[in-house]
């Protein structure tokens, strides 16, 4: 219980922390947005974006654990939108190809049907065509 009430906790943090970034997109500050999610991205998987990015979803899978590619997928669709304001379309592709593949994965293992998970998958799917 304990375990799950520290990532409900860790979620909502982030999920403020996204809030302001897409803000200071909004706003035209891409770069004080990145930076932000730098940041989080650090604290949260200990790893920097391109990084993460790069690796694919088995071995981030064996790497981290469910609620880790959570805040991973979220954080990766966050920058990818920031990177679409930012006409930066190339790596905004890789990062939200790499989200969606993660909802994916959890999909697959957590064989639970999650409605914010296919909302997410859906507006990607929309960024990605």
């Amino acid at each position: 219980m304990i375990r799950k009430d520290y990532f409900l906790k860790v979620l909502q943090q982030l999920t403020q922390v996204i809030a302001r970034a897409l803000q200071l997109s909004h706003s035209g500050d891409a770069k004080a947005a990145l930076e932000l999610l730098d940041e989080q991205y650090q604290k949260q998987l200990q790893e920097q974006s391109e990084i993460l990015a790069g690796r694919d979803v088995v071995a981030l899978a064996n790497q981290y654990d469910e609620g880790q590619l959570t805040l991973l997928a979220d954080l990766l669709m966050a920058e990818g939108e920031i990177l679409i304001n930012a006409a930066d379309v190339e790596a905004a592709r890789a990062r939200l190809s790499k989200a969606r593949a993660l909802f994916q994965h959890l999909n697959l293992v957590q064989q639970v049907y999650d409605f914010e998970r296919e909302g997410k998958m859906q507006r990607i799917k929309t960024w990605l065509e």
